[in-house]
């Protein structure tokens, strides 16, 4: 005859560990993905919200609108950026979720502008400290290239050593796709210039904030990563 407790502890365990291999195979949208981005959002705004005081509290749009060169300059680098993006990323069919792109693009537009606008500061503020020991005359100068070289090396490696681990696989390895990818950084670094240029002597953020939620929708809807996803959709991932 069977155990009648025995049993009970026999279905106990066995539903226990089916619950914990559901747990491990499907992992809740705070998995580590979604933790290091929110560390990184939130190491930018501890950061920046002392040290981008100003520009946080100013509203220079105008300023940079005020500037027909730059606006087709910010509008030609993205859209260079981004026609070369669509042709080298690929997708291999994920599912697109418009609450986890929403999510993304506002937060990380905002925030990883913040910490672009932070590197773009120290950078800047050390060329400036520098060039006032020798030629205090090319300060305003030597902070834009200094905080410019500092910006482009902080987004290489953002992406190479953070961004790379996080988002899947997304590059298309297709002989066109390698040809077009050597335009990438080219393209990178006249964005990287343009912004740069708001930055320091416009003091406008928000117009690249803006800007910046404009290139992660276009990553969202064309690489479609698993992050943010709702409960719902994180179960039957």
């Amino acid at each position: 005859m069977c155990d009648i407790h025995m049993e009970y502890c026999v279905d106990v365990q066995l539903e226990e560990g089916s619950r914990s291999a559901v747990a491990q195979s499907h992992p809740t949208p705070w998995h580590t993905p979604e933790r290091l981005i929110i560390v990184y959002w939130s190491a930018s705004l501890i950061i920046g919200v002392p040290l981008l005081f100003d520009l946080l509290t100013s509203w220079n749009v105008s300023a940079t609108l005020a500037q027909p060169w730059l606006v087709v300059c910010l509008l030609a680098t993205f859209a260079f950026s981004q026609i070369l993006y669509v042709v080298v990323a690929r997708h291999d069919d994920r599912p697109l979720r418009w609450g986890s792109t929403l999510i993304f693009a506002l937060g990380n537009g905002f925030f990883e502008t913040l910490a672009f606008a932070i590197v773009f500061r120290l950078g800047a503020l050390l060329g400036v400290g520098l060039a006032n020991l020798i030629a205090p005359s090319a300060s305003d100068t030597v902070g834009f290239i200094a905080g410019l070289i500092a910006f482009i090396l902080y987004g290489g490696l953002i992406h190479g050593l953070f961004w790379l681990r996080i988002l899947p696989p997304h590059l298309d390895d297709a002989p066109f796709s390698r040809r077009v990818r050597r335009l990438r950084p080219i393209a990178e670094v006249a964005l990287v210039v343009g912004w740069s240029i708001c930055f320091w002597y416009m003091a406008d953020i928000w117009t690249i904030v803006f800007l910046h939620v404009l290139v992660d929708i276009g990553l969202m809807l064309r690489v479609r990563p698993k992050i943010f996803p709702s409960p719902a959709i994180a179960a039957v991932d």
